[in-house]
């Protein structure tokens, strides 16, 4: 793990309700010259006498830190929140666009659970306006916010069919809604 990402590359807390804390973190392969190092996410179940077991290592889900257009490094933080992973990230440059994906231990395994996505000008608007788009997909529930470019907002809450949830081992960031 590069010291740079500090303590945004690592969250601790519950993820399997055993009432043992969990790690979630960032890890980075050693740097190739001239080349963004690839990233992963690594989460571990605590143990008994601070042991820790591998629950997976799952790759493209942590963007490269030449993947933020001119903003630079995307990674934005890494926390375990409401039992659940949490891994947000933001780039871009005059269009600057966010994403949060929200990923929870279940029947045995790791699945997508909810994102929310978003993009905004910032020449017209701010990330209070942004056109986002937030799915639970345990539940289909979505929120759908657009702004106009007068700076109207308009929401559409809703409920879409649901899909089978996407494996974690399978994420891919491209492939989301």
């Amino acid at each position: 793990m590069e010291p740079y990402l500090g303590e945004k590359a690592l969250a601790k807390g519950d993820l399997n309700k055993d009432g043992i804390p969990d790690l979630a973190m960032v890890i980075e392969k050693d740097a190739v010259k001239g080349e963004a190092s690839p990233r992963s996410l690594l989460i571990a179940f605590g143990g008994k006498n601070n042991t820790y077991t591998l629950s997976i290592i799952a790759k493209n889900v942590i963007l490269q830190a030449d993947e933020g257009g001119i903003w630079g490094d995307p990674f934005d933080s890494l926390t375990i929140d409401r039992g659940s992973v949490l891994v947000s990230d933001y780039g871009g440059s005059n269009w600057r666009w966010y994403n949060k994906y929200r990923f929870r231990y279940q029947d045995q395994d790791w699945f997508l659970i909810g994102s929310t996505q978003g993009s905004y000008f910032t020449g017209a608007t701010t990330m209070d306006q942004a056109d986002e788009d937030d799915i639970n997909y345990l539940t289909g529930q979505f929120i759908e916010r657009r702004t106009d470019e007068q700076g109207h907002t308009t929401t559409k809450k809703g409920t879409q069919r649901k899909k089978p949830l996407i494996r974690l081992k399978e994420f891919n960031p491209e492939n989301v809604q």
